[in-house]
Formats: structure tokens, sequence, C-alpha cells
């Protein structure tokens, strides 16, 4: 029997059991992926939209210190960060809210070995013991077996995440150790649906701004679809450059949150034309076009901004022939004409 006090019983920090947990979930997916295609990331299942639209995402009552403690796990756990890090406030409160309270008995297996997952578990109080069990020589794990114990986790352990992550059966056992545990558990399903709500969206906002950017007026509904497709969210502290004057352009920017200023130097200095405040306000447009010159620095103000960016580079993989278009239809504003001549 092992020691109370040995290091394989004592509660582990989050980080640390997470490595170990990831070691066994690894050693597993390696051995799929030798023999079989890779499985698809629930991020990339397709899923109806119309579908997710009318789903009324769930509702589990919480404190505000509770809904603290979720915040912090989700802020600060790797795994947690692939999962809901490109969320909006909004996004995150949601899946907070989604999370629904558990209590299991010492005993209870409540993830099983090589089942399919449809949760993950964040445990509050308590301890659980993770057992991995190894294949025979036929390749097989005995019925019944759990295997060695391989961790004992405690308060503040995540585990679970792979079957919001991907469609894999469970990797280990995971049973409650202490008298009783208390869990915070996150269904699949809802994750899902509201990752595709989340997601169209926030592409449905895209797409507004960048219908009123006047040399992307003539886009139509795919092409503007698949340009907000590529933005990515870039954050600048106070005071820091975006783009300087005078250093080629090679990306447009979308102002998401905060704030940003234009400055222009000149033969009397530097001083300021231009101030963005609001949301779906942008700049450096013409960088879709060609890499001219920058006519202006611009840095973050205020508290910094968060801006949605997309490269020329990208714009031309994913949309080359709408730059020679665009190049054509210039003439229709006169404001872009000299930086293609």
């Amino acid at each position: 029997m092992e020691d109370e006090n040995s290091p394989m019983s004592a509660p582990l920090s989050p980080s640390k059991a997470d490595n170990i947990m990831d070691q066994a979930e690894d050693d597993r997916r390696l051995s799929i992926a030798r023999c079989q295609p890779r499985r698809a990331g629930v991020a990339a299942q397709g899923m109806n939209v119309e579908s997710c639209k009318d789903y009324v995402k769930p509702v589990y009552a919480k404190d505000s210190e509770t809904c603290a403690i979720l915040k912090g796990f989700i802020d600060q756990n790797a795994n947690l960060q692939v999962l809901f890090g490109h969320l909006d406030a909004k996004g995150v409160e949601d899946v907070i809210n989604a999370f629904q309270e558990v209590t299991f008995p010492q005993g209870i297996d409540i993830i099983k070995q090589g089942e399919e997952g449809d949760c993950l578990y964040i445990l509050g109080e308590g301890q659980v013991d993770v057992f991995v069990a190894r294949k025979g020589p036929d390749g097989q794990v005995a019925p019944g077996d759990r295997g060695a114990k391989a961790i004992t986790l405690g308060p503040g352990a995540l585990f679970g995440e792979l079957a919001l992550m991907y469609s894999a059966p469970r990797a280990a056992t995971v049973c409650i150790a202490s008298d009783t545990c208390k869990l915070w558990k996150l269904e699949q399903e809802p994750f899902k649906m509201m990752l595709v709500q989340n997601t169209h969206t926030q592409y449905e906002m895209y797409e507004g701004w960048l219908s009123e950017v006047d040399l992307l007026k003539s886009l139509n509904q795919y092409e503007l679809s698949r340009l907000s497709e590529m933005m990515e969210s870039v954050l600048f502290d106070a005071d820091e450059e975006i783009i300087r004057q005078g250093e080629p352009g090679d990306k447009f920017f979308i102002l998401e949150d905060g704030s940003c200023a234009a400055y222009i130097t000149g033969v009397e200095g530097e001083r300021k034309v231009k101030d963005y405040v609001a949301q779906g306000e942008y700049f450096g447009e013409i960088a879709l076009l060609n890499d001219e010159p920058r006519r202006a620095t611009v840095r973050a103000t205020g508290q910094g901004a968060s801006l949605l960016s997309v490269s020329q580079a990208d714009f031309v993989a994913v949309l080359g022939p709408i730059q020679d278009r665009l190049k054509q239809e210039i003439d229709k504003y006169p404001q872009y004409v000299q930086f293609l001549q």
C-alpha cells in the first residue's frame, strides 16, 4: 500500500498534473496516428450554422467567486487557452455559465479509458486518481483492467479536455479518491454550439466592418466572408507602434477595441493627423494591393488597442484574382489613385 504522504498521492500543481496527463494522452494519440487517419478537431468539424442560431445556451447559477475562479483557470491554463483563448469577453462568460457543478462519492470512475469523451472537468474540491492501462500481447486492454495508478490530482486540475479538442477515446481512467469530490463539468455539445455561434457572430461583425471600407465595397458576400476568416487579432500596448512612416506596407488593420492615432513626421517634426477611436475604423488598406511605403506612423494610445489585421500575402493567396479587379476599379475611389500611379 502506498504511503499517504508519498509524492504519488500528494496533490500536484495543475501545471505538473497537466504535463503527466498530456504524456499519457500523447502516447495514445501517437499510437493511433501511426495506423489511422488523424481525427478532426472539434473546431474543424462541420456544423450547420442554422441549427446553432436558435440554440439556447445553458446557464448554471454560480456566485461571483466561482465565476472568478473559473475565469482564472481559463486565463492561465494552456489547454483551456487553446479552446477558449480566441473568444471575446461575452464568449468567455457564456463558457463559464455552461460549466455545471457536479459531485461524486469515493470510488466512482468518472472517466473510463477507451470510452468516447463528451466533457471535460475542472477539479474544485477533493482528489482523483488517474490510472493508465497498457495493452497486452494481443494488442488489447484486458476488460476491467484499470492499469497502474499514474498520479493523484488535487483542486485546480484539468482533465478530459481532449474530448473537446479532438474526437478521441479517453486515454486514462479517472476515479474519485477522496470521500467526495466537487467538480465543474463542461459538456461537448454546448461547447461546440457556442463555438459555432460565437465564430459566426464574429465573422458577421467583421464582414460588416469590411463592407464599409471603400476599397472593398465591390466585394460580394462570399469574398467578404473569406476575407473575414483571414483576419487575425493583435494586441498593442499604449505607445507601441503599429505601422511606421516610410516602411513598406504589408498589412491592413481594423480597430477592434481601444484607440490609436496616426502621426506624420515632416520638416517641422511629428504631428498628429488622426485619432482612431471607433470600433471598425481602419487604416493601411492600400497594403492589400501593393507595398507602397506608409504615409504615416500609427501608435496605440490610451490603454492600448486590439486590432484585426490581414496581410497582403494572405489576401493574395486566398483572393488573388480580386486584387487585379480592385486595381482596375481604383478610379472609382480618387483617394487611392495616388498610391497606384
